[in-house]
């Protein structure tokens, strides 16, 4: 306790009780501050789906990035088949669709996307998921 009183005297010329007291409070008060500011950073990674174009999507995390992004049947859950054949044989982007197929649905078309193949549909995906988390608005899906 000298070294404490001791330090007081030395900055503020003197020492009473209340300026420990004061100190404690203080450094818990800061300790509380960092475990709110570090626990918030890692908030947005309970957000690992959401319904666009017609399917669900999930994905991981990996060093704050997204990974594993795949397309799920909204009726039965199974992974979906993206058949972007036709964007290949066409050269416009209006005219390039990809399509998602579920199997166990007869296979029978989930939903679409016009203007690029597998690649850019996963891109795109990956954007409004970042944009999301970006402005805040993941929250909102993660509730419903």
């Amino acid at each position: 306790m000298s070294y404490i009183k001791l330090f007081f005297i030395t900055l503020f010329g003197y020492y009473e009780s209340w300026m420990l007291w004061l100190c404690l409070f203080i450094v818990i008060l800061l300790a509380l501050v960092l475990i709110f500011i570090l626990s918030r950073g890692e908030e947005y990674k309970k957000f690992n789906s959401i319904s666009l174009y017609n399917v669900i999507w999930k994905w991981k995390y990996k060093k704050n990035r997204i990974v594993s992004l795949w397309c799920y049947c909204p009726e039965c859950g199974s992974a979906l088949i993206c058949d972007d054949e036709y964007c290949r044989s066409t050269i416009t982007l209006t005219n390039k669709t990809t399509f998602l197929i579920c199997k166990n649905c007869g296979e029978s078309e989930k939903g679409r996307i016009v203007g690029g193949d597998r690649n850019y549909l996963l891109k795109i995906v990956k954007f409004e998921i970042q944009k999301r988390i970006k402005n805040g608005t993941y929250k909102n899906e993660a509730k419903k």
